[in-house]
């Protein structure tokens, strides 16, 4: 069984994608809410909700999206 990489109340940051290469945005969130979803293939992907600290709101990702704020 595959398992959340991040806990409620964990600070994290979004990749970026740039075409070239991949950079992290400065905004830090902290994990409100995890949910699991299941793929086409009737798998496990975990998804997050998160709530950013520069404008208070709310957005959901998925855990590949997400690194660990520094």
């Amino acid at each position: 069984m595959p398992t959340p990489k991040y806990k409620i109340n964990d600070q994290v940051n979004k990749k970026i994608n740039t075409g070239v290469y991949l950079k992290t945005g400065a905004a830090v969130g902290t994990i409100i809410e995890v949910k699991e979803k299941y793929n086409t293939r009737k798998r496990i992907a975990y998804y997050y909700v998160v709530k950013w600290e520069e404008n208070g709101r709310r957005s959901e990702h998925a855990q590949h999206i997400l690194v660990p704020a520094p």
